[in-house]
């Protein structure tokens, strides 16, 4: 009993020892016999996976002082909408009353600096610094655009 055991055993190695000295060739046995499924291959890769729709967060009206030489020589007004992906739309929602702050922060100095006279508001670059703006505020991927609508500079009461 003892010898037909060792024979049995014996046998399985040899039988292992061949199969792993095939996949060590880069022969697939099992493949070769029919045992597996071949991998399907495919002509390039994957398609993406569909881009949600986009979704749009009114953020309102953003009337943004325009301070220079320590006084209020205009005032900057511009609707502004965001786009993002619908799945991100009530996360930027909830934190509107932040990028509300970030933004009029933010705009409060760079409107101070770049603002010349008889120019009108460079709704290309705001548009920018609101997008670099929402994603330090954000974090990365949450606003796809921004868009800016009816950009008007008003001079101050008084002058």
């Amino acid at each position: 009993m003892i010898r037909v055991i060792f024979i049995v055993v014996s046998l399985l190695l040899l039988l292992a020892a061949v199969v792993g000295g095939l996949y060590y060739w880069g022969v697939d046995p099992l493949a070769k016999l029919g045992l597996v499924n071949p991998p399907v291959e495919r002509d390039g890769p994957p398609p993406p996976p569909p881009a949600s729709p986009p979704a749009y967060v009114d953020f309102g009206l953003l009337m943004v002082p325009v301070i220079q030489n320590r006084e209020i020589q205009r005032q900057a007004e511009m609707i502004v909408r965001l786009e993002v992906d619908s799945r991100n739309k009530e996360v930027v929602a909830r934190n509107l009353p932040r990028l509300q702050n970030a933004f009029l922060e933010d705009m409060i100095t760079f409107l101070g600096t770049n603002v010349r006279p008889d120019q009108p508001l460079d709704t290309e670059a705001i548009r920018r610094r609101l997008l670099l703006i929402g994603e330090r505020t954000l974090g990365p991927g949450y606003l796809r655009d921004i868009i800016i609508d009816n950009p008007t500079l008003k001079s101050s009461t008084g002058r």
